[in-house]
């Protein structure tokens, strides 16, 4: 059996198809903001659709902002688009926003309070009616990854408990990260990871003329805890920026290969992003079926069938 190898990967959108959740925060939304409004579902549904495009025009303007700073762009995370949504009402660019924005108001201290409770309202209602929604193939690879005895690392800004409830549906014991050493166990997860907050001072790396803010100390540190050999995400800003900073400046925290997952959103300039340099990311990684060759590839160990 080959060395110790750590894989440190993201959980939705690597493990899940993440839309059919997405799709209920767009609802909440749109329902609570017609709701706010008093425009019926007929006319908040185009005008919406409107705000999306808005946005959707201008990503390098928008995504997941904290404290003025963008920790990542709403065309590379499509979890965003809701709350630069919300960014662009709370802005008030025209007569529409305005008028959605006073309404706000009215019940909530900004637009992005009203948004969160949104976000967590929906997010924890989705999870007690969907225990177990693996992306096909995830079983299978997960299988694979531990017949190989490979760490596997989840982190994630979603709950632990996620993770550890719906691998437990098919009879998978995951560990919190937190309370268990490296290594200690083959399946270890750090729930909210924290991937997003970043550092006071800005550490930037350039992707394709997409400026990226790569230093986000939380995330840092579970990186350098757990010193992966691979790293695996879908969205760079989020999930790669730091561990491809750490590999630049020779870190031993660095992964030694970093991969994007490529879904139907991911775009030009992440796909640009790819190549074999230091601040350059490795592989895209077209289906989570394709761990296991790029694990293989990486290790330089026989190929082992995945199923």
């Amino acid at each position: 059996m080959s060395s110790s190898f750590t894989f440190v990967t993201d959980f939705d959108g690597v493990w899940t198809n993440p839309f059919a959740e997405l799709q209920a925060v767009h609802a909440c939304v749109r329902s609570e903001l017609g709701r706010l409004g008093g425009l019926s579902d007929e006319d908040m549904l185009p005008l919406y659709q409107h705000f999306r495009a808005e946005v959707l025009a201008h990503p390098e303007r928008h995504g997941w902002r904290l404290d003025g700073r963008l920790s990542s762009y709403v065309d590379e995370d499509y979890f965003a688009v809701p709350t630069s949504i919300g960014q662009y009402i709370e802005e008030a660019p025209c007569e529409e926003s305005k008028k959605l924005r006073a309404a706000v108001w009215r019940e909530w201290d900004t637009v992005l309070a009203f948004l969160d409770n949104c976000y967590h309202t929906t997010c924890n209602q989705f999870r007690t009616e969907v225990d177990h929604d693996l992306t096909e193939g995830a079983e299978r690879v997960l299988q694979w990854l531990l017949h190989e005895k490979v760490q596997v690392v989840f982190a994630t800004n979603a709950p632990a408990e996620k993770v550890i409830d719906w691998f437990a549906h098919h009879g998978y014991g995951v560990m919190d990260g937190r309370t268990t050493e490296p290594g200690e166990y083959p399946l270890r997860v750090y729930g909210r990871s924290g991937k997003q907050w970043l550092g006071e001072t800005p550490q930037v790396i350039d992707f394709s003329g997409r400026q990226v803010d790569c230093y986000r100390p939380q995330y840092k540190e579970i990186l350098e805890r757990e010193h992966p050999d691979l790293v695996v995400g879908d969205v760079l800003s989020l999930d790669l920026a730091q561990p491809i900073a750490l590999r630049a400046e020779g870190s031993p925290a660095g992964p030694r290969e970093v991969g994007v997952m490529h879904l139907r959103h991911t775009p030009d300039w992440v796909l640009n992003s790819i190549g074999p340099g230091l601040t350059q990311v490795n592989h895209l990684v077209a289906h989570i079926t394709a761990l296991p060759r790029i694990v293989t590839k990486l290790r330089g160990s026989d190929p082992l069938a995945a199923g």
